[in-house]
């Protein structure tokens, strides 16, 4: 019989949804998915519920093996056109790396970026967080997370309400920064 694994099945993914949107509606509320995911990748959880064949994604740093591609079924695209664009944290962006920002008419078609770092909570990187959903300010900390991506967000996210989202993972945990989220960090 074949055995299929959490991720994949409904109730699970409502859980996740759930916790997701939690995320976006507090940001910078770290959440851990431990429980839903087994042993299987959050990355690959939070695609699975995330993604379907109307939603496109990207992968350039092939975090997602091509076995689990397939059981996505969401039509890849490169990043500048993706809805969701996947990247290892620890890397600085490419120079030229571009995303969908929206427009003035279709701010909803920004990007919501994935990244994906060593540690959430701890390190030596703190992000501070204020606007929607915080009640005063917020602290986190990160690792491995390179500051360039978050320099680049602000960048993008500075003709408001044009701009794109943030979801960070770490092996077992997330957070969500939504476009409207204040982010200043030092290192």
């Amino acid at each position: 019989m074949l055995k299929v694994n959490s991720i994949w099945q409904p109730q699970t993914q409502q859980k996740i949804f759930r916790k997701l949107l939690h995320c976006f509606s507090f940001p910078g509320e770290v959440v851990s998915l431990k429980e839903h995911i087994g042993s299987d990748s959050i990355l690959l959880a939070i695609l699975s519920t995330i993604l379907d064949q109307s939603v496109s994604w990207s992968d350039d740093d092939n975090l997602v093996a091509q076995s689990d591609r397939l059981l996505l079924q969401s039509p890849l695209e490169t990043a500048k056109n993706a809805q969701y664009i996947v990247k290892n944290a620890i890397n600085p962006p490419l120079e030229n790396f571009e995303i969908s920002l929206g427009d003035l008419s279709n701010p909803e078609k920004g990007a919501t970026l994935i990244l994906v770092g060593k540690a959430i909570g701890k390190g030596d990187f703190k992000l501070h967080l204020t606007g929607p959903g915080i009640a005063n300010s917020n602290i986190v900390f990160l690792q491995g997370f390179n500051p360039d991506w978050f320099t680049l967000r602000n960048q993008w996210n500075r003709n408001f309400p044009l701009g794109v989202d943030l979801i960070l993972l770490d092996a077992e945990q997330l957070l969500a920064l939504p476009r409207t989220t204040v982010i200043s960090f030092s290192s």
